[in-house]
């Protein structure tokens, strides 16, 4: 197969403000995004994976996040635990790694001189990571021992897991990011080797680069380092479809605490929908800051502590979840029946002006908050290109809400949450 040349023109697409994204595209398949901010000599370093947990299959759950821990082991030019050593030597800040659903990002921001550094680092874990049975068998008592940590005897941790055990029943996003325990158990390092050469290759990767550099720069270290490494098979991985629920779905879970707690999850669709817009505002209504109509219903009236909903960002059709804490010997059932009348008010009643700009002026403040330092500018980039193709549709996204007018948002609540679709799980004690 005759390789055709990376051109070095980028597309350059305006964010916001005199905010502009340079975008390229090489001939592996690999895309970098980056944009200039000489305001701090730092920049940020982001790889982003499109690959989650939602690209595994039945029985062998938990991959993609064990691959987060793998990557920080050695490869054939490193050896475990320099990675870190590295990093602290030349200043670098916030190195982590997260996985979810739909992707996993491997972050970091260092001091300007030092984007040749990570560009060599990140390349080579890319296609030189070591997977062999020790390393395998060390990450996988890590993830073991996490998982009883963060979900096994972490109420919040579960309950999220169970919201989605509960209103999946067929897609891929039923099952926990870190994966069920017996699928762990069983996994051997064979499997762990066949999913990074199906996943951790450069068509399957973004890189982002915002800071303190040149554009052009980045464009030929990035060249240097990462384009003569091979793409790896397009995987056709055909991903079920719910049907539609027809009756409320409910589950009680117990734990050692001393409140209940309530998740309750309606079915929602995929990020590029047209109505995903008016339900973020619909989200913020509900329970966007102290003045919101379930934070008056519930934690003025001393039922809940906190609580949060709106509407979850996905590849894929998703949740509109809405959780709360209770007050000690307060039910959790009252709670619920609050939500169901308070969701039935906002669909019956006029939403007033006041209310509606104030929740406008909330989540434009965030937006920007958002964009104003290298790091969450790069994972606000990172999502959005991986999650909908391109980080324009985040932007996009933001601009639809703003021109939400009060009754886009009663009809997205009367078409989505409807009693009957909701799955509920309500934490109690032991």
């Amino acid at each position: 197969m005759i390789k055709k040349e990376s051109s070095n023109a980028p597309q350059k697409l305006p964010l916001v403000g005199s905010l502009q994204v340079y975008k390229y595209k090489f001939s592996n398949g690999l895309k970098l995004l980056v944009l200039e901010d000489h305001s701090s000599p730092t920049f940020a370093y982001q790889t982003w994976y499109g690959v989650g947990s939602r690209d595994e299959v039945k029985g062998h759950t938990g991959l993609a996040h064990l691959f987060e821990h793998m990557m920080f082991k050695g490869t054939k030019n490193h050896k475990e635990g320099e990675f870190f050593k590295l990093m602290k030597a030349v200043g670098s800040e916030g190195e982590n790694a997260f996985t979810s659903k739909d992707y996993t990002a491997y972050v970091q921001e260092l001091p300007k001189e030092h984007l040749e550094f990570i560009a060599q680092l990140e390349s080579d874990r890319m296609q030189n990571l070591i997977v062999d049975d020790a390393a395998f068998t060390t990450e996988r008592e890590v993830v073991q021992n996490e998982r009883r940590f963060s979900y096994e005897n972490n109420p919040d941790g579960l309950m999220y897991q169970e919201i989605f055990g509960l209103a999946f029943t067929e897609h891929s996003y039923h099952w926990p990011t870190i994966g069920y325990e017996e699928d762990l158990s069983r996994m051997a390092a064979t499997e762990a080797s066949q999913f990074y050469k199906n996943f951790y290759a450069p068509n399957k990767a973004t890189i982002i680069v915002t800071g303190d550099i040149k554009h052009d720069e980045v464009y030929n270290i990035i060249k240097k380092h990462y384009e003569k490494i091979q793409t790896s098979e397009t995987l056709n991985i055909q991903q079920a479809r719910e049907s539609t629920q027809t009756t409320p779905r409910r589950k009680i879970v117990k734990f050692n605490i001393q409140i209940e707690k309530l998740y309750m999850g309606y079915p929602v669709p995929e990020i590029l929908h047209e109505d995903i817009p008016a339900l973020q505002v619909l989200g913020e209504i509900l329970a966007g800051g102290k003045s919101s109509r379930l934070y008056r219903a519930l934690v003025n009236t001393g039922v809940s502590s906190d609580l949060e909903s709106g509407v979850l960002e996905n590849t894929e059709p998703s949740l509109f979840l809405i959780t709360t804490n209770l007050q000690k010997n307060k039910k959790a059932a009252f709670a619920e029946s609050i939500i169901l009348r308070e969701i039935q008010r906002l669909i019956q009643e006029p939403i007033a002006q006041k209310e509606h700009e104030k929740v406008q002026n909330r989540m434009s403040f965030a937006f920007y908050e958002g964009l104003s330092h290298n790091s969450s500018l790069a994972r606000f980039l990172g999502k959005y290109e991986v999650i909908s193709g391109n980080f324009e549709e985040g932007v996009k996204l933001f601009q639809k809400s703003l021109v939400v007018n009060a009754e886009d948002i009663k009809k997205a609540a009367k078409k989505y949450l409807i009693p009957d679709h909701r799955s509920v799980i309500i934490g109690v004690m032991k």
